[in-house]
């Protein structure tokens, strides 16, 4: 990671410090639970605690951080609940657009999945989960852009905060990996076939029947999930490390 915030002109500093931090968190950068020091966040980012807080603000809106009395600020552990929920609200949205979707799609769309998959596939021999669930996706952001469905693509990746979460956390399993890679493949084939049931009930299969990952998620990782009770983390330079490198 690198203490240089990438600024953009548009931006005020608060938003800067909150896409920043935003993403630190999502990607598994930072762990679930870890308390936020805000005076060694200002001095690692080089700026004041003014956006700061006015980040942590909008993070806590987001059901990223949390403020507990003699606790202070943290980084949300994982809510199982709120991850079925996101799924649930993905794979309603999903299905409704991948219906549109084999109704115009060109061979060119096609095309594009099919490189996306080869180059997932090449994530999964490199065993890096974060560039496999930027292709992951990217392969499913075809469907929303083909049927020109910007806000609801937009939409679902906003609310889904915790559910990208655990999607990467089960991403850093290779086994798991190739599961889901050959879930693609298979959603690729029925695409080409225009068989929507069979897409319909492997999207469900692909999004939302994720019980088992879960389980293996929480017995592997317990202190990143809401609910357990676990000892505090030690103190240490959050933001120069990389959590998701160290599981």
């Amino acid at each position: 990671m690198t203490n240089k915030i990438n600024i953009k002109d548009s931006q005020t500093a608060g938003e800067n410090v909150y896409d920043y931090l935003r993403t630190s968190i999502v990607e598994l950068r930072v762990k679930p639970g870890q308390t936020i020091n805000i005076n060694e966040l200002s001095e690692f980012l080089k700026v004041s605690r003014s956006p700061i807080r006015d980040a942590l603000i909008q993070l806590g809106k987001d059901g990223l951080v949390t403020t507990a009395p003699q606790k202070g600020t943290m980084v949300s552990k994982i809510d199982v609940q709120r991850v079925k929920e996101e799924r649930f609200l993905r794979a309603c949205i999903e299905e409704r657009v991948v219906e549109e979707f084999l109704e115009i799609y060109k061979e060119s769309d096609i095309q594009k999945m099919q490189s996306i998959l080869e180059n997932q596939r090449q994530m999964v021999n490199e065993e890096d989960a974060r560039e496999f669930l930027r292709l992951d996706d990217a392969l499913h952001a075809v469907f929303f852009e083909v049927t020109n469905r910007p806000f609801c693509l937009k939409a679902i990746l906003n609310m889904s905060s915790h559910y990208y979460r655990i999607r990467l956390l089960s991403l850093s399993e290779p086994e798991i990996q190739r599961q889901i890679l050959a879930q693609h493949e298979e959603i690729l084939q029925l695409t080409l076939d225009k068989d929507l049931e069979k897409l319909k009930k492997l999207l469900d299969l692909h999004i939302i029947e994720k019980e088992g990952e879960v389980s293996q998620m929480k017995r592997k990782y317990p202190d990143l999930f809401t609910g357990i009770v676990a000892p505090h983390p030690k103190k240490q330079k959050i933001w120069e490390n990389d959590f998701l490198k160290s599981v």
